[in-house]
């Protein structure tokens, strides 16, 4: 029988919160708004049961027309026994980032929502598949 991977939250912090209005953004009636989020994560050793893992997204494309632009990066430690090791690595990054996203979610609706325009809200989608490192 396989042994189970136990991952557990530790604690998180918000890293880094920057929103930035774009005055030049005209708003268009019935003129729909492209905004391409970029995304990214890693993964830093703490000991052999604990590392930090970090999820950031941006839309900092200054030649976007969109009406703000934004970058949010949190930070989680997790505790996992010998994480560094296969299967506990994989499982530590897919998890690791399950957990984590709800929390970059709400941040992203909280920071728009707080700066007096229409909220953005991410999608509720399978987050592993959104970043760089598969």
């Amino acid at each position: 029988m396989a042994e189970q991977i136990q991952i557990r939250l530790i604690g998180y912090t918000v890293d880094k919160m920057s929103f930035v209005l774009n005055k030049s953004f005209k708003i268009q009636p019935n003129h729909k708004i492209q905004v391409k989020p970029s995304f990214n994560r890693e993964m830093t050793k703490r000991d052999p049961n604990h590392f930090m893992l970090s999820l950031s997204i941006s839309f900092d494309d200054y030649n976007e027309d969109i009406p703000f632009y934004l970058d949010i990066q949190i930070s989680g430690i997790f505790n996992v026994d010998n994480w560094e090791y296969e299967p506990a690595l994989t499982v530590s990054k897919m998890n690791g980032t399950a957990i984590l996203f709800p929390y970059l979610r709400s941040l992203v609706t909280t920071l728009t929502a707080n700066a007096n325009v229409p909220p953005y809200i991410l999608p509720i989608t399978n987050p592993a598949k959104l970043f760089k490192d598969k």
